[in-house]
């Protein structure tokens, strides 16, 4: 094996790694982060004790959900009665992780971003790609930042890998254009 090629394994292995290292931190603290504190955060599928700690945390008036409405599971049935417990405005809306999303989607989605009261906590299943690219377009609308900034909301950093089916969301949001009046 020649030296060229072991360090080329060597780093393989080096970014396997710290992207499991990644991965499982993300995973240990519900995948929970700021998009703009005070006002936008997202996470995983959190379960009843780890939604009703951060609602109390961070004082959360509304959750967008981005896994669509599922009225038989536990987990969507737990999270709406949560909602309604706390006086929370809860919004529902299916986006897929593995296909680009349609345009009228991401605009009932800037719609709810405009409308849901704050701060506001937007999650998927685990936190990564959907969570990932509404965090993006939160930036990019609500923030007004640019879009190679807001980018970084699909970051290896939040568990978001940009290869395989999930690079449907970088994809989407390289070719999307933001609606005028932002």
């Amino acid at each position: 094996m020649t030296r060229r090629l072991r360090i080329i394994l060597v780093a393989l292995v080096l970014i396997t790694i710290l992207g499991s290292v990644f991965y499982i931190y993300n995973l240990e603290r519900d995948n929970f982060h700021a998009i703009t504190h005070g006002q936008a955060y997202r996470s995983a599928q959190l379960d009843k004790d780890e939604l009703e700690y951060y609602i109390k945390k961070y004082n959360i008036r509304s959750i967008i959900n981005l896994r669509g409405e599922h009225p038989t599971k536990d987990w969507y049935i737990e999270e709406k009665h949560i909602s309604l417990k706390n006086n929370l405005q809860f919004y529902s809306l299916r986006l897929s992780s593995s296909r680009e999303p349609d345009y009228e989607d991401i605009n009932k989605l800037i719609s709810i971003f405009k409308e849901a009261p704050r701060p506001v906590l937007i999650h998927c299943r685990a936190g990564a790609d959907r969570s990932g690219l509404a965090a993006a377009i939160w930036k990019v609308v609500i923030d007004k930042e640019p879009k190679s900034v807001a980018k970084k909301q699909l970051s290896i950093f939040y568990g978001h890998l940009p290869f395989g089916k999930t690079s449907a969301m970088d994809r989407f949001f390289n070719k999307w254009n933001p609606p005028s009046d932002n």
